[in-house]
């Protein structure tokens, strides 16, 4: 235990000297990742070029008035097969949109209006899907249409329990966060970066399902240049977070914005830690009754959140630090970056975002995140006792 102790205190010691040079060297850091970011789109046209280029050798060599070189000629015919092989590939590849329920725009009306207010104040991004997911989570993510990720979908994933945690007011706040964040008007390149973090993901994710031995090449490279892509670009990406934040305050009071931080983190941090250790503690001793726990998340915050927990809860998450990948800054940060030094949010009562924003469709939209959840959790079951 005390050989670990001094390894993470290592860490953590050597992750406080990295982010304070960061910190002292914002451009030459940006710099660096910027270059990292544009290597990953070098090397999803390394191939593609060497098509051209093993094409245009051989048609040389072929034409050529002296002896032909027959050796160069065949080493470049390898070069041209594989690179087009790999090329095909890349081509063939389909990002998967995340798991959950398209939501239609006459099945939530009053979302679809909010999004299009705060779309007119910011002036982009485009929405062009919404997907309502099972995880706490809210954000817009672009699905590459080809291999290299230039033209995009944006796909706004609200997830149910923010919706079921949140009053309509923070959620409307949180909402203009992140579409604050993505209209780039004051963070164009660290937003490019940070939306550079799950694309290298989905492509990782994409080929990481090809079933073809061929791709095995392009399935490592993915996977190691997405880890390590993901790993320099946290401390851009936690910048852009607090850019996001700000973002908030154009059409938000400084007290609303606080109120929504706090809550956001609190509420995670109580689904994290309490919520769901005790969804799945009952689910392992009761394996004959269907559990509907995203029926049950407001009323648990209702009844378990009352004012002295809360304010209990509330203190713990400004105590937290982020993990070493993780993108999102600390609490205490965030609500510094907006001029506070102290979390707030009121008590849970009254409406919540859900009932608002998605109206009669509520009901429908969590039987079906319950059923996405109790399939995913008895597949985790059977895998478990093999």
């Amino acid at each position: 235990m005390g050989i670990a102790a001094s390894v993470r205190t290592r860490l953590s010691q050597f992750n406080t000297r990295i982010e304070a040079i960061i910190i002292r060297n914002p451009r030459f850091y940006t710099g660096f990742v910027l270059l990292i970011a544009l290597t990953g789109y070098a090397l999803v046209l390394l191939f593609p070029i060497l098509v051209l280029a093993a094409g245009l050798n051989i048609s040389e060599i072929l034409l050529s008035s002296e002896a032909i070189d027959w050796v160069g000629a065949a080493i470049w015919s390898v070069v041209l097969l594989v690179s087009a092989l790999l090329s095909y590939r890349g081509w063939q590849i389909k990002i998967s949109a995340p798991v959950g329920l398209t939501l239609a725009e006459e099945k939530a009306p009053e979302l679809f209006k909010l999004m299009q207010q705060y779309r007119s104040h910011f002036k982009r991004p485009a929405i062009h899907r919404v997907v309502i997911t099972a995880n706490y989570e809210l954000d817009i993510i672009k699905l590459p249409k080809w291999a290299l990720p230039i033209w995009s979908t944006n796909v706004l994933i609200i997830g149910l329990p923010v919706l079921l945690c949140l009053t309509p007011k923070q959620f409307e706040c949180l909402l203009a966060r992140r579409m604050g964040q993505f209209s780039k008007r004051h963070n164009p390149i660290s937003n490019w970066l940070y939306q550079l973090r799950p694309i290298w993901k989905q492509y990782s994710q994409a080929y990481g399902k090809q079933p073809y031995p061929d791709s095995y090449l392009l399935k490592l490279f993915y996977a190691g240049y997405a880890a390590l892509y993901s790993s320099v670009s946290v401390y851009v990406a936690r910048r852009d977070e607090l850019y996001a934040d700000t973002y908030a305050m154009e059409l938000f009071t400084h007290e609303d914005v606080r109120e929504m931080i706090t809550a956001e983190t609190t509420y995670q941090l109580y689904l994290e830690k309490r919520f769901w250790p005790a969804i799945n503690k009952i689910a392992a001793a009761d394996t004959k009754h269907a559990l509907t726990p995203y029926q049950n998340i407001a009323a648990s915050i209702h009844t378990n959140l009352e004012e002295k927990k809360l304010t209990s809860l509330t203190h713990l998450a400004l105590k937290a630090e982020p993990g070493r990948k993780d993108a999102k800054p600390s609490l205490k940060q965030r609500l510094e970056n907006v001029g506070h030094d102290a979390p707030y949010m009121a008590e849970a009562s009254g409406q919540t975002a859900a009932g608002k924003y998605l109206g009669a469709a509520l009901n429908n939209v969590i039987k079906l995140i319950d059923t996405l959840w109790l399939k995913d959790h008895m597949s985790r079951q059977k895998l478990s006792k093999k």
